[in-house]
């Protein structure tokens, strides 16, 4: 599947179902409001998938020109651009990371790798992060925290500073966090961020759930 998920493939319903039935945040509401009409008025515009949506409402000028032929409302179009672009999250700077080492960040920049998408093919299987600790002259361990600190980003709105809290505690990977009750996710991390200070800022109960449903949008395919 690669670091990002295929837009391709998740089709017009499937993600109008995953609106309807996931838990959005208050400002995002807004997506649920007449669902099926406006993903009708969607669907005659001859969009299939949601990566034909995120051609259509490129830019301001794309959903504008939208709005004019569907009378969709411009905010709703916004915010539904949003939430689409946000599975496609941005990659991560590898400098940004405060628990990796100087030589590893410099040794990474030298060979052209400065995010974590560049990173990626890298650190997929074990015999690519092998040759890459190889390469780097860094430790398998080194290049294991490589490997994790990818997988976490891979989820939305996981910065560098919440992954780095993220693989000091047991839910270190995509698949762990995905099979995580979000309770007890809540709790460790909180203590474990309350000890360390890795993250800034306030962690709420709620947000594990919205975290554990995301992992859904990406894949596990990271061999550890």
């Amino acid at each position: 599947m690669g670091y990002y998920i295929d837009l391709s493939k998740i089709s017009l319903e499937q993600f109008r179902e995953k609106l309807a039935n996931g838990e959005l945040l208050p400002s995002q509401q807004i997506l649920k409001d007449d669902l099926d009409e406006r993903f009708q008025k969607i669907k005659d515009q001859n969009i299939n998938n949601m990566n034909e949506l995120k051609q259509a409402l490129k830019t301001k000028a794309q959903i504008n020109k939208f709005a004019a032929t569907t009378f969709l409302p411009i905010d709703y179009l916004t915010i539904l651009r949003r939430e689409v672009n946000s599975y496609h999250p941005q990659a991560r700077k590898i400098k940004d990371f405060p628990c990796l080492s100087a030589k590893t960040i410099k040794g990474l920049a030298a060979i052209g790798i400065k995010t974590t998408v560049e990173l990626y093919e890298q650190i997929v299987t074990k015999a690519a992060r092998k040759k890459l600790q190889e390469k780097l002259g860094i430790t398998s361990k080194e290049a294991l925290l490589l490997a994790k600190l990818t997988d976490v980003s891979r989820v939305r709105y996981i910065n560098q500073a919440f992954a780095t809290l993220l693989i000091n505690s047991e839910y270190d990977t995509i698949q762990k966090i995905n099979q995580a009750d979000f309770e007890e996710l809540y709790q460790q991390l909180s203590t474990i961020n309350q000890e360390k200070g890795y993250f800034r800022g306030k962690i709420f109960l709620k947000d594990m759930k919205y975290l554990i449903k995301d992992t859904e949008n990406v894949s596990f395919e990271i061999e550890y």
